[in-house]
């Protein structure tokens, strides 16, 4: 319960103690439990989502305020991720200078159109899923972002020697995917296999964007983490426009 409760922590804002001090140790050993933070997350927005429609609040207003409410409760911490990523990575610049500029406290202007676009995309798909569909998928999308974070985690190098995703990648073990994937085909083909095929089809693209970053910085490192599964989030919601 404690390695759940430092994972739910990290990845929400949701806070149960009031720890000060963590370990490394403390992150590897809550990795497995990301497709469960996932399902939390995911039942959250989909509870959001139902009582928008039982308000009968119009669709563009309801995808605003589903963006909102992501921020207010999960929190911003992917969106941090991947505006850093966006300002090193598009920078066109050494890999060394990429993963200052990541490093950089300062936004640049290709995190500014890169997030502009994110938050649009997400605006869109939320209005063009059926929104009893959009319940589910929401349950799926971040079961299975949330898990990709494992693979990314336990099976790519870390770019950096130190950093908040080194202390996930330190102890973190191989079997610790196989748990953690199992888990999530698990949830998400509760929620139907269309959904499932969505999620295989996103895992794909999403392997394909991790190994063009490993390719550009020598590695991943925590800020590319929240840039994968923020494009996973706008992945799978548009393959799931056309799949479920």
């Amino acid at each position: 319960m404690r390695d759940f409760i430092t994972c739910l922590e990290f990845l929400t804002r949701l806070r149960f103690t009031n720890r000060t001090e963590w370990h490394d140790d403390d992150f590897s050993r809550s990795v497995p439990y990301f497709p469960l933070v996932g399902l939390v997350m995911g039942l959250f927005m989909g509870a959001v989502n139902y009582g928008l429609l039982y308000l009968h609040t119009p669709n563009l207003m309801r995808a605003v305020l589903l963006v909102l409410a992501e921020l207010l409760i999960i929190g911003a911490l992917m969106y941090d991720g991947f505006m850093d990523t966006s300002d090193g990575v598009f920078s066109a610049r050494d890999r060394e200078r990429m993963l200052e500029i990541m490093k950089d406290s300062h936004v640049g202007s290709n995190a500014v159109i890169a997030l502009v676009c994110l938050v649009l995309l997400k605006v869109a798909a939320y209005t063009s899923l059926a929104p009893h569909k959009l319940t589910y998928a929401f349950v799926a999308l971040f079961v299975c972002t949330r898990t990709f974070m494992v693979s990314y985690i336990v099976n790519y190098p870390y770019a950096r020697k130190t950093g908040i995703g080194h202390m996930f990648k330190a102890y973190a073990k191989p079997a610790y995917t196989y748990i953690a994937f199992g888990l999530c085909i698990a949830l998400v083909y509760a929620c139907g296999l269309p959904y499932l095929y969505t999620a295989v089809g996103t895992f794909i693209i999403c392997q394909g964007i991790a190994q063009f970053l490993k390719g550009q910085l020598g590695g991943l490192t925590g800020d590319t983490y929240g840039f994968l599964t923020e494009c996973g989030v706008v992945i799978y919601l548009m393959l799931a426009t056309y799949l479920v």
